[in-house]
């Protein structure tokens, strides 16, 4: 399992659940499709990875440690039978690499066990009527009304997308930061207007809307 499969089986799921509605997923629908239902499979996407995560994080978990003594076995195995030193260099470059592997399994569980605990979140903070019905679509993976499930998320889309735009926020401003440690402080930009992230906000949510088709 991994984001690729997550993705592959939302974009199977949402197109069953839409056949025969006038929110059919198709090739057809998908070349003017409008920007509020474009939001709202955009939001659905994101609680579906959310609530996936907590399988794939497991999944990690379960492989990581195989994996990692596999690595140390051929890194010991190397140093045990050749002495020269060049060979010894490549190998404590290898350690070091591994403990890099390492560093981003960790980073990556922890992503994936943090998306958990916010879908949990977000479902803490509905009414238990939508929670029921947005449990058994992205927990339970049941077959629900698609009017229904798409009802529920637009009744709390402003809410929901509070959530994941406060994360992606902070996620650029780590990476700016992380950048700044390696390479110094970047050259200062022209602050972006609203009129223009609303506009590639719009483009994006039109170029997102072509993985359901």
């Amino acid at each position: 399992m991994n984001l690729a499969m997550m993705s592959e089986e939302f974009g199977e799921q949402i197109a069953a659940i839409t056949a025969g509605t006038r929110y059919e997923i198709s090739s057809e629908s998908d070349k003017d499709v409008p920007v509020m239902e474009a939001r709202i499979r955009n939001t659905m996407y994101c609680l579906w990875k959310d609530a996936t995560s907590k399988e794939l994080a497991k999944y990690l978990k379960r492989s990581a440690e195989q994996y990692f003594q596999e690595l140390y076995e051929f890194s010991y195995g190397v140093t045990f039978y050749d002495d020269d030193v060049n060979i010894t260099k490549g190998t404590e470059r290898l350690a070091l690499m591994i403990i890099a592997e390492k560093e981003n399994r960790n980073r990556q569980i922890d992503r994936l066990e943090k998306g958990y605990e916010r879908f949990c979140s977000i479902l803490d903070s509905l009414p238990t009527q939508d929670v029921e019905v947005l449990q058994q679509y992205f927990k339970e993976r049941k077959k629900v009304d698609y009017e229904l499930l798409r009802e529920v998320v637009k009744k709390h889309l402003k809410f929901i997308e509070a959530y994941y735009d406060t994360d992606t926020e902070a996620a650029v401003q780590r990476s700016i930061e992380i950048s700044n440690d390696i390479e110094g402080p970047g050259p200062k930009v022209k602050s972006i207007t609203m009129e223009q992230l609303e506009k590639n906000k719009k483009r994006g949510l039109k170029q997102l809307n072509k993985l359901f088709i």
